[in-house]
């Protein structure tokens, strides 16, 4: 009884533990029957790919950029959906489409023949400058359309000479240019090494593209050059189309939001230029390669 008498208090604390042991229990009980333990609804995911093959200099990172932003946004309103955009190099194309095919495939010129046999044919033409839907047309049928253009600008520190720089890239032609305005091309390695010669002096006037007008013009504005621009309205083949390989829903989508007028006006961030009807440029240098780019001739794509 003694031992009880001091250790009264200790007995009490151990049966209102007990107590409130119990009562907890019993109240996560009750609440247990009228709960419901989520999860995840299961998604078949699908993976659609998308290869993006570069031909010509300047505007790369750019163009592929363009075309993650678009799979993006579109994988956040599908679930389950999921677009994987792989750049393929031009030289290895031929081979690889020969054991697999995207469902997607965004190309620029001199590879239109590789790709020409693994294309649907298009129904709608988004929009694009009618004098361009025959470029991404065979035998009368539409299969790519173009969505990012780029133009052929005359750069020159002084007179124009008769000689004149541009590259060699294998793929695009702009010896045409050349031609066109009865100028003698002398070929560079590369556009980027004929860039790199006009800029230090090794030639005076350079064919150039749309990427070397945004390098030369940049250089100009720190006063590094102080070159003029002409821009070449007779002829581009600097001219990114896209195609279907696979056709559902997702992929017209796709296409259909690649040469939306929205994200088409976002080529203005890029110093790009769209192939549609609607402006990005109102002054200046870009408003100038603008318009000429808006009535160059355009090859068709598959006539390598």
């Amino acid at each position: 009884m003694k031992w009880l008498k001091n250790n009264w208090y200790k007995l009490l604390n151990v049966a209102l533990i007990v107590v409130l042991g119990v009562y907890v229990c019993c109240f996560a009980l009750d609440k247990a029957k009228n709960y419901q333990i989520y999860t995840e609804p299961a998604i078949d995911s699908k993976i659609y790919t998308i290869w993006h093959v570069e031909t010509f200099e300047g505007g790369g990172k750019a163009r592929i950029t363009y075309l993650n932003k678009i799979a993006r946004n579109l994988e956040k309103q599908n679930d389950g959906i999921l677009f994987m955009i792989k750049q393929i190099e031009a030289d290895k194309l031929e081979s690889l489409l020969k054991t697999s095919t995207p469902d997607m495939i965004s190309f620029g010129f001199g590879v239109g023949k590789n790709v020409l046999p693994h294309l649907k044919e298009l129904d709608k033409t988004y929009d694009v400058r009618d004098e361009l839907v025959a470029s991404g047309s065979f035998n009368n049928r539409l299969y790519c359309l173009p969505y990012i253009m780029s133009g052929y600008t005359l750069i020159t520190h002084g007179a124009m000479t008769q000689n004149v720089h541009c590259g060699i890239t294998g793929y695009t032609k702009p010896s045409v240019v050349c031609e066109d305005i009865r100028v003698t091309p002398v070929e560079s390695e590369s556009q980027y090494e004929a860039y790199k010669d006009f800029v230090y002096n090794k030639n005076v006037t350079l064919v150039g593209t749309g990427r070397d007008l945004f390098r030369v013009n940049n250089l100009n504005n720190i006063g590094r050059t102080n070159a003029s621009f002409t821009p070449i309205d007779t002829y581009t083949d600097l001219v990114q189309y896209f195609g279907l390989c696979t056709v559902d829903n997702y992929t017209t989508t796709f296409l259909s939001c690649v040469l939306d007028d929205t994200n088409q006006q976002s080529l203005y961030d890029y110093a790009l230029f769209s192939s549609k009807y609607n402006k990005l440029y109102a002054t200046g240098i870009y408003n100038d390669m603008e318009n000429a780019i808006m009535s160059a001739s355009v090859p068709n794509c598959f006539d390598d």
